[in-house]
């Protein structure tokens, strides 16, 4: 996956044929789609200005200027001075650990361990945190459903319950198609868990309970490669303390 399709991996299952049409033509003409007016990158795709704005829109950007910075800013290197990426990742977690606090992680499983259903959600790049986690679940045969389609994230406010929990999973925790679920399942007093590498994000704001690993946002040559194996790390913290509460109910009955 090239860089501008990585940027925007989250938000590709919303677009329509031609708009992704031109995502991947921005794709392969980087260099030039950097300085292209909208009247001509519409002409060169065959489709209308229109299309270009509304894909805009859909991949949580205010319109094509704002495409266009991040064009002309998504080659720029954020690394971290004089870092091996180990060093970094041993801050990282060393960090994280010591943020995560033991009751948050306590009240999450309790709430898991209640729900009359449990469901994931997580798109792009964390995709494979949520399926890691809902296999895990399976584990304890837990009743759990994993979604990472974007079509099939916006109709969950239809089929759920305030007897399930939802666990959202996402690194920056600022996914468009997470955050209007999130706003959704807020509104109808559905409970519901943000799993993320941001603590300061907007799906905390709309999460009932959280945890959250923070890491260092790093890009190199134009591609993320802040750490996301901290989802994971979460994903196994919150597996332990839910089994040690179902083994403890097992053992009190």
């Amino acid at each position: 996956m090239g860089k501008v399709l990585e940027r925007f991996s989250g938000h590709l299952t919303e677009l329509t044929h031609s708009e992704k049409h031109v995502l991947y033509y921005i794709e392969d003409h980087l260099d030039e789609a950097k300085t292209m007016a909208l009247t001509k990158m519409a002409a060169a795709n065959n489709v209308s200005t229109t299309t270009i704005v509304r894909m805009c829109h859909k991949l949580g950007l205010e319109g094509f200027a704002e495409l266009k910075y991040i064009l002309k800013t998504i080659d720029a290197t954020i690394l971290p001075t004089d870092q091996h990426p180990i060093q970094r990742y041993v801050e990282d977690i060393t960090k994280s650990l010591g943020t995560i606090a033991h009751e948050d992680l306590e009240r999450i499983a309790g709430e898991m361990n209640k729900a009359n259903r449990l469901v994931v959600l997580s798109v792009g790049l964390t995709k494979m945190a949520g399926e890691y986690l809902s296999k895990r679940l399976m584990q304890l045969n837990q009743t759990s459903t994993y979604i990472y389609e974007s079509h099939m994230i916006d109709l969950i406010s239809n089929w759920i319950g305030r007897d399930d929990l939802v666990i959202f999973i996402s690194s920056s925790g600022e996914t468009d198609t997470l955050l209007k679920a999130a706003d959704k399942l807020a509104h109808l007093n559905v409970p519901s868990v943000a799993v993320t590498n941001n603590p300061d994000s907007a799906l905390h704001e709309l999460t009932d309970y959280g945890v959250s690993a923070p890491v260092q946002k790093v890009t190199y040559a134009g591609y993320d490669v802040s750490a996301r194996s901290t989802l994971v790390m979460l994903c196994d913290l919150i597996f332990e303390y839910l089994l040690k509460m179902v083994a403890e109910d097992g053992e009190e009955e």
